[in-house]
């Protein structure tokens, strides 16, 4: 009997042993499964967490501050800066910015090599806008590996190779690129040069997926022909073009930069606050007598000896007599002041040669 018992007690020991030592085990199991991230809850995630799709890249952020307008080009290209600057002030959401240079172009890299300059300014500065207007200087013949006459093949292959290698670069900047088109001449023999040009960046533009703004048909009069006369915002009929019959008159530059905004408002995300471009009046089949311009507007010389400037040599047959010009002083001083009524623009000092030298004398023969 005190057998049996105690072979009762031994099986019920036995039995209490095992069972507490397969639960001992199973703390243990749990220990060592937390052990090593004792701060974190071993827990599966939901199956609609671990189906979730992962975006391949974050959404691209806002574009903040102004939007940075960049002028590249030559002479005209700096008359179009100056109506830019008029037509997206600062406070509408603009930021204008001049790199154009004067008696310049994309023959003479000797002279100035635009590609390179272009690569120096995207990387110093944010180029959102870049409006491109060259030409006038080009020419000449190009020296690479030999020399090669204007419009032969040798000649047409290398500056297309170079309005490709400066979009290029603005492309890779993220820039969006307008290239204006060479305005009409009052010199036929210039004239035909420029449409040439023009054919090539118009060509180019294409190739290259960038925006190409025409303004030879849009600056000739009501029968299509050149003209120094045209109407402004107003729909007055004021002088546009400058004696040389190659530049413009500020009204000028400010209708030609109107071309660019047109395109602009058409082809970019602009500011909030978009200016209003300045529309062509309706033709005046006979209109009265122009007003004189606030600032009347003198032949300027253009420097014919600096490198570069090609433009200097017009046909001379296309020139007219020029008359004399009483008070040059004055009306320097009259444009000078009309120039610098703009939205915070200060007129630069005039160089000697430059478009706004206005106080030099008459050149011998010109």
């Amino acid at each position: 009997m005190l057998i049996a018992k105690w072979t009762g007690f031994a099986v019920f020991a036995a039995l209490s042993l095992g069972l507490n030592v397969s639960v001992a085990g199973a703390q243990s199991v749990s220990g060592v499964q937390s052990a090593n991230l004792p701060d974190i809850k071993m827990q599966t995630p939901p199956l609609a967490a671990r189906m979730a799709p992962v975006p391949d890249e974050a959404p691209a952020s806002k574009r903040e501050g102004p939007l940075n307008v960049h002028v590249f080009g030559d002479s005209l290209g700096d008359g179009i800066w100056a109506g830019l600057y008029r037509l997206l002030p600062k406070a509408d959401g603009y930021k204008v910015t001049k790199h154009s240079r004067v008696s310049t172009g994309l023959v003479r890299k000797d002279y100035y090599d635009w590609p390179k300059a272009v690569r120096q300014i995207v990387a110093k500065n944010r180029v959102d806008v870049a409006i491109v207007m060259i030409g006038t200087n080009d020419r000449q013949t190009i020296v690479e590996g030999g020399r090669h006459a204007l419009r032969s093949a040798n000649w047409e292959d290398i500056y297309k190779a170079r309005i490709d290698d400066m979009t290029q670069v603005l492309k890779d900047e993220g820039a969006q690129v307008y290239w204006v088109e060479l305005p009409a001449m009052r010199s036929v023999g210039f004239g035909r040069d420029m449409r040439y040009f023009n054919d090539l960046f118009r060509e180019r533009a294409s190739v290259n997926g960038i925006t190409f703004v025409p303004t030879w048909q849009q600056m000739l009069d009501e029968n299509g022909k050149y003209s120094a006369y045209g109407f402004d915002d107003r729909g007055r009929k004021r002088l546009m073009r400058a004696n040389d019959g190659i530049h413009f008159t500020m009204r000028g530059y400010v209708k030609l930069a109107s071309l660019v905004t047109n395109a602009m408002a058409d082809t970019t995300v602009v500011p909030a606050a978009t200016p209003v471009a300045v529309q062509q009046a309706p033709v005046i089949e006979k209109p009265q007598a122009p007003v004189a311009p606030v600032a009347p507007v003198v032949d300027v010389p253009t420097p014919a000896a600096r490198p570069g400037d090609d433009h200097a040599a017009v046909d001379k047959e296309d020139e007219p007599h020029r008359s004399e010009r009483p008070g040059l002083s004055d009306m320097a001083s009259s444009i000078a002041s009309a120039l610098s009524d703009l939205r915070g623009f200060v007129l630069p000092e005039p160089k000697p040669g430059r478009a706004d030298d206005l106080r030099q004398p008459n050149q011998p023969g010109r």
